[in-house]
């Protein structure tokens, strides 16, 4: 005989709800706990930590860590170090102090750094002089997030107009292929000019910045996240998938669904939103101050989605693997040595955009970047033992389309209302470090700086004495 189900649940107060137990939302948890403020967070999943997983290798037993999501931290992400050195998780510096950053492999060759740079101011320099300096209005412009002339105009079509070269265009559509799964007519300038790193006089150009200075975690990245979830315990309730947001008697009620059907209403003073943009085309939002047209581009918000392969190799490959990165710009792979710190086996992290299903496409793709492996440096394919593979959705906001806003914070003029995470302000937040970052500039600066004046007010007393 099937149970019947209960009538609603009571009402249930605190001061802070936050919407999602990803990285940003578990660390606003982690402030708001530190304060001793009441808060509670809200998961629709069954498990806490986003886009941060990190799981064991699944067939050989090398004894590998495979990140699914982030698996990397620079040496800038004071936050993420912080968090790190607090729950006593081991980090080791990815790269041999010193290295060239990248290498390029084009038209069947291998390039450094250096190299590869010469080549493309021989060829682009007039171009990439205009690329930088458009990069310095757009850097000294506060309202780019909202600009048309960065907003409206694609990567593709950007690069024709300045008169960049082909080695130029093709080595930009391949770096973005890979990190965001897009071809460059999909991303606007927003995307390109807060990857970009030029300096004409030297000449040099990076795309990824800190790239000879970044760490990895042996045991996997989402050792951050699950700290945080256990500093969170009793503060999280998973499988609730938020409906309704609305305002009431000058506080916020949000309604959730549990994994029961059953109908929960919590009830706060603030609400701090973590969860996905795209989630909020199924929730219905009633909260004063919030423009309905900034919600409506909100719910439209699309990731792009791609594909990971984890390339295996026995051990002896970190002592025979001399690259520290890796562009094939004829295919699209970004190839990144992952293993450190984990014995004597190795580990690439492949970012490509997304694979077509199956295990054949696969096999046909690690194949493609083990022949191009082998072709620069002979003998590598001997230590190869198999490849692993995840698909994951990428940040939407680092991979905004043409006439999309990077700025979709909802934010301006709700009272009770604070966005954290990908979106969260004029940044771009889709790293683990923006992250947590956006979730720290909010609660600091808003939830905990009003109850240190509330405080302030009550031990001065009715007089101010």
């Amino acid at each position: 005989m099937r149970a019947s189900r209960t009538g609603p649940a009571p009402t249930r107060k605190t001061d802070v709800l936050i919407v999602g137990g990803g990285a940003s939302g578990l660390y606003a948890g982690f402030l708001l706990k530190q304060a001793g403020l009441p808060y509670l967070i809200l998961e629709a999943g069954l498990r806490v930590g986003g886009r941060v997983s990190s799981r064991p290798e699944m067939h050989s037993h090398l004894g590998l860590v495979l990140d699914e999501g982030a698996n990397l931290v620079n040496s800038t992400d004071s936050i993420a170090i912080g968090l790190l050195d607090r729950f006593d998780i081991g980090y080791v510096r990815r790269l041999r102090p010193g290295a060239d950053s990248m290498h390029y492999l084009t038209m069947g060759r291998a390039f450094s750094q250096a190299e590869f740079d010469a080549l493309v101011f021989a060829e682009s320099r007039e171009a990439l002089a205009r690329m930088m300096a458009d990069q310095a209005i757009w850097r000294a412009d506060p309202g780019r997030e909202f600009n048309a002339r960065f907003i409206g105009e694609d990567i593709a079509s950007y690069l024709r107009r300045c008169g960049a070269g082909p080695l130029l265009s093709t080595m930009l559509k391949a770096f973005f292929w890979s990190e965001y799964g897009r071809e460059l007519e999909n991303l606007n300038l927003h995307v390109l000019f807060d990857y970009l790193a030029l300096e004409v006089d030297c000449p040099c150009f990076k795309l990824i910045p800190n790239a000879d200075e970044a760490f990895t975690v042996p045991g996997g990245l989402a050792q951050v996240t699950d700290a945080l979830a256990r500093e969170n315990a009793g503060h999280i309730l998973t499988g609730r998938r938020v409906r309704r947001i609305m305002e009431s008697g000058g506080a916020v009620l949000v309604e959730a669904v549990t994994p029961g059907g059953q109908v929960e209403t919590h009830a706060a003073h603030n609400i701090a939103f973590a969860a996905p943009l795209h989630s909020l085309a199924s929730i219905e939002v009633m909260v004063d101050g919030l423009a309905q047209r900034v919600l409506e581009e909100a719910r439209r918000a699309t990731y792009a989605r791609g594909s990971k392969l984890h390339l295996k190799f026995a051990r002896g490959f970190a002592q025979a693997y001399p690259f520290t990165g890796i562009l094939l710009t004829d295919t699209g792979e970004q190839i990144w040595t992952s293993g450190t710190g984990q014995g004597g086996a190795g580990l690439l992290t492949v970012l490509t955009g997304p694979l077509p299903a199956g295990d054949a496409a696969t096999l046909e793709r690690a194949g493609r970047v083990l022949q191009a492996l082998e072709h620069i440096h002979p003998g590598l394919t001997k230590l190869y033992v198999e490849a692993e593979r995840s698909d994951a959705p990428m940040s939407y906001s680092g991979a905004l389309r043409p006439g999309e806003a990077a700025g979709l914070a909802i934010t301006k003029g709700a009272a009770h209302w604070l966005t954290i995470g990908e979106a969260a302000g004029h940044e771009l937040r889709g790293y683990l470090e923006g992250a947590f970052r956006s979730a720290d500039a909010a609660i600091r600066h808003h939830i905990l700086a009003r109850h240190s004046k509330k405080a302030s007010r009550v031990a001065a007393g009715p007089d101010g004495a």
